[in-house]
């Protein structure tokens, strides 16, 4: 990627918004219902956002109650593709309603058709924060999957945390430039020189990082953060009318809120230095280095050997390289449990599969991680980090209980639910204990109750075997992890600025848009004048339509820095510091061999008015075969 050196070419191509203001101007738009996930999508968008279900598509939900006999009922929700579908004979009901339904609409879907992207998204509204009778906010279960009713628990810190590393001394002021510890052995602001943040790494974290408990849901006010802290009435009760909006009013409140946690550049900001082949190294190391005010300071990064002005692409692609390198399943820190949706969690087995040059302890990294996660937040960027949705789901403290088993594993919640379900559990010749893989291939069992290995499940116990493996599976096998990380993350942002959003929202804050709309791209490019109403420009958008979604994505990542497309869609590409920065395409003279130029600080590319279609699609094809990371001199 070529890199500009004109700051004023940079300047010329930023409206001066930012992207909070992107969206006061779609309070206005018209929105439509997801009838899946109920998620309130702008009009012009024919699939749903969150899970991808088509707008004319038909949910038809059939719920089991316990009651005795009564006439089956139908109630249309909020969304007019939704219909719910009430009896005490709901299994029977499925190929009834199938068949009555798919008559009357063209698209019917049915609980058992949806795929794991839309079963994820319907259960974001399961648990939602409600006013009880004496005006409390309380959790409230709004559906039920299962013909029992499975015990609900938050995870929870019974203390705020400390913070990892001591505060600036009171003797010396914040410097305006702070450099990387990797890079400089001294710093005003208290930084660890080298020596001391190798011995830092060394040490696993005290027991106060460890305090985390699984907490039965009927203790538990639904005003506690996730750090056990009390947010007072009048503040809860604010966030639960917040919580209410649709995402877009919800996400502008989000980035106001987060606006003014950033430290201003002129009093603080720090510079990285980073070299690519460490960079998942370096970036643990800096990021658990830094005092509590710099959490929250600008960054620039700067790629060791390489020309490159940070004006936010250097910056995308450093979220994005250290987002991939923490997924790889060779540093240990998370692994793929789901292999139907392809989701990341806490690999239980981190203590010996994670590797560090400094020996760094994996809970030290999983604080880093954190750490990342929330910075992302502050700094706008999306990053690919496809978290489980139980890993999201205790971030934010929302409930979990045996549906969410089926996030991590569907074949183990089939299996849970068919031992409630049956008689004889005793034929399954099941104990109170569980096989665990530690170090290298060596299996431990771990006990669930003292002698576990020892006590049969049966139907007298089977329930209580079931609450525990469910405690097991989404908490206590990754409890110590989970409890740096989420220090790590609320060490950046507030867990109250979190609290609105359920756990897919989260995500999409998070991770932004995988899919590239080439028709939403095409409309919030800027062109040069040479370009409009031409045979290039038309070609271009058609060579680019006609690309795999994977190539897609390259051209994506070559020209801004990062394969994603943020929250807002294309309208919200951003430079440096948010500020909005179109897509650009600008025409050049076309010279033999010429391939097109990107630039992606300014999210721009150079595109020679090649004079046949053939040539311009050929050159696009041998740009999308280079490595798309790095940077030149133009």
């Amino acid at each position: 990627m070529a890199v500009g050196s004109a700051w004023c070419r940079f300047l010329s191509f930023m409206p001066g918004l930012k992207r909070q203001d992107l969206e006061e101007y779609q309070l206005d738009e018209e929105l439509w219902s997801c009838s899946v996930c109920d998620f309130q999508n702008l009009h012009l968008k024919p699939v749903c956002l969150l899970c991808g279900t088509r707008r004319d598509t038909r949910f038809i939900e059939i719920h089991g109650v316990s009651t005795p006999a009564k006439p089956a009922t139908v109630v249309r929700s909020s969304s007019s593709n939704y219909l719910q579908v009430t009896s005490t004979r709901a299994s029977s009901l499925h190929a009834t309603a199938s068949r009555i339904y798919s008559m009357a609409f063209e698209n019917v879907v049915l609980p058992e058709d949806l795929n794991a992207q839309q079963r994820s998204a319907r259960m974001r509204k399961q648990w939602v924060r409600l006013h009880d009778v004496h005006g409390v906010v309380r959790w409230t279960r709004r559906f039920l999957d299962a013909a029992q009713v499975p015990d609900a628990h938050v995870i929870q810190m019974n203390t705020p945390p400390l913070p990892s590393t001591p505060p600036p001394s009171s003797s010396g002021n914040l410097s305006p430039v702070v450099e990387s510890p990797r890079t400089t052995h001294q710093s005003s602001i208290d930084c660890a020189s080298p020596n001391d943040l190798l011995q830092k790494l060394h040490q696993a974290p005290t027991e106060d990082c460890h305090v985390i408990m699984w907490q039965p849901l009927d203790t538990t006010p639904a005003n506690v953060t996730v750090l056990g802290s009390v947010v007072p009435p009048a503040t809860a009760s604010s966030l639960l009318e917040i919580s209410k909006l649709p995402f877009y009013m919800k996400y502008a409140w989000f980035l106001h809120q987060v606006h003014d946690l950033v430290v201003p550049y002129d009093e603080l900001h720090i510079k990285v230095k980073v070299m690519r082949d460490a960079i998942v190294q370096e970036a643990v190391e800096n990021l658990l280095s830094y005092p509590p005010r710099a959490l929250c300071a600008i960054v620039r990064y700067e790629f060791t050997g390489e020309s490159a002005q940070d004006a936010g692409a250097v910056q995308r692609e450093w979220y994005m390289l250290v987002s991939e390198g923490l997924l790889v399943e060779a540093n240990g820190l998370f692994v793929v449990l789901n292999r139907e949706d392809n989701s990341y969690f806490i690999n239980p087995n981190s203590s010996h599969a994670w590797r560090h040059p400094n020996h760094m302890d994996h809970l030290k990294a999983f604080h880093a991680v954190g750490r990342f996660l929330g910075r992302s937040l502050l700094d706008g960027q999306v990053i690919p980090m496809h978290l489980s949705p139980v890993l999201l789901k205790a971030i934010l403290g929302v409930p979990l209980t045996l549906d969410d088993v089926e996030g991590l594993d569907r074949t183990v919640h089939k299996g849970l639910l068919y031992l409630l379900d049956h008689d004889n559990a005793q034929d399954l010749a099941l104990t109170f204990s569980v096989s665990e893989t530690h170090g290298h291939n060596t299996v431990v069992e771990v006990e669930l109750v003292e002698n576990g290995h020892l006590r049969a499940v049966t139907d007298a116990n089977k329930a209580e075997y079931v609450r525990l493996m469910v405690r097991y599976l989404v908490f206590g096998r990754v409890e110590a992890q989970l409890s740096a990380l989420l220090q790590g993350v609320y060490d950046v942002v507030p867990p109250e600025l979190l609290m609105p959003f359920d756990h897919k929202e989260f995500e999409l804050i998070l991770c932004g848009l995988a899919e590239v709309d080439v028709a939403d791209w095409k409309a919030n490019t800027v062109t040069s004048s040479n370009l409009d109403n031409s045979s290039p420009l038309q070609w271009f958008w058609e060579v680019v339509e006609a690309m795999s979604p994977v190539d897609r994505s390259r051209l994506l990542q070559f020209a801004t820095g990062s394969s994603r497309v943020p929250v807002q869609g294309f309208k919200g590409l951003t430079s440096y510091d948010g500020e909005i920065c179109r897509f650009t395409l600008k025409g050049v003279p076309y010279e033999g061999g010429a391939y097109p130029a990107t630039h992606a600080c300014y999210n721009r590319i150079d595109l020679p008015l090649y004079p046949t279609k053939d040539m311009m699609k050929e050159a696009l094809t041998m740009l999308l075969l280079s490595d798309p990371t790095g940077f030149t001199i133009e």
